[in-house]
């Protein structure tokens, strides 16, 4: 009688336990998909560059993978107008993602996220390049000029300063092929080579970091891409779990790669799987300085 008892309450035991465990699986699952992809953070960098004098304490403020009608929704996209300025950047930079490739966009769709980026304070100089979801969306080069923004895609801009002194910004869109970037390339490359002397700044923009081995990092004193996604779920101690192609091997937050520093934003919205764990949605400010 006794030996039956306690087979009992082994039982017992075991199903309290395995509830608890199921309890607390589905409240990480919970709070993965609906409340931490609401978390917006700022990561702030200072960048010191002795020749930037010209413009010491400038702000560059640096944001991708949105991923809209993925996790993210209007009243996210609002937040992160709202934050960006307040940090009143002088520069605007996105890596791309602006729509997740799974969103069906209606006419109501497009129409909120111009309305909400067009929001963003019109003295901030903004430019931004397509990820591989934005390629999907014809309507995507159509919100982001009307929002203000200047095309970066496999081609260069010189942003002067003063008369004299200009930042340079090289960008490259998405790409699956890397063969093909030397001669996607081939416009900005040529403008580099005919420079008597390098710009004051020269910035490179991308959207999947493992690129970068293909880029001059010898040439551009910073370089900024997306895509990563920070691996979504993190493990204390561990870090990302999935990464994306093209961000297997650089995915961390920064890298000197050559003479560049290289930022890789973790992003405002997820994909594939609608989880962030560890890892809340966050968009980059670098501060330069010339001490």
């Amino acid at each position: 009688m006794e030996e039956k008892k306690k087979g009992k309450n082994w039982k017992r035991i075991l199903i309290i336990f395995l509830v608890l465990i199921l309890f607390v699986f589905v409240g990480i699952l919970f709070y993965s998909h609906f409340l931490a992809v609401k978390k917006l953070h700022v990561k702030e960098y200072r960048i010191v560059n002795e020749n930037l004098k010209v413009i010491h304490g400038y702000k560059i403020a640096h944001f991708s993978d949105i991923h809209f009608g993925k996790t993210t929704n209007s009243n996210d996209l609002k937040r992160m107008v709202i934050k960006i300025n307040l940090m009143k950047p002088d520069l605007l930079i996105f890596t791309g993602d602006l729509i997740d490739k799974d969103t069906t966009l209606t006419e109501k769709a497009k129409e909120e996220i111009e309305t909400i980026l067009k929001a963003l304070d019109k003295k901030i100089v903004k430019y931004c390049i397509k990820g591989e979801d934005d390629l999907k969306f014809t309507s995507y080069d159509f919100i982001m000029e009307n929002a203000g923004f200047i095309s970066l895609d496999d081609t260069y801009k010189t942003l002067y300063i003063t008369k004299e002194d200009y930042l340079l910004l090289v960008g490259l869109k998405s790409t699956k092929n890397a063969e093909s970037i030397g001669e996607r390339l081939e416009e900005a490359n040529h403008f580099i080579s005919s420079l008597e002397e390098k710009p004051m700044y020269s910035i490179f923009v991308m959207h999947e970091p493992d690129f970068i081995e293909k880029i001059d990092t010898d040439f551009y004193d910073l370089v900024l891409a997306g895509h990563s996604h920070g691996g979504q779920v993190e493990i204390p101690f561990v870090g990302g779990i999935v990464y994306p192609k093209y961000a297997k091997k650089y995915h961390q937050d920064y890298m000197r790669i050559g003479k560049a520093n290289f930022y890789i934003t973790s992003g405002i919205g997820t994909t594939t799987y609608g989880f962030r764990l560890f890892n809340p949605p966050s968009f980059n400010l670098y501060r330069l300085v010339s001490y």
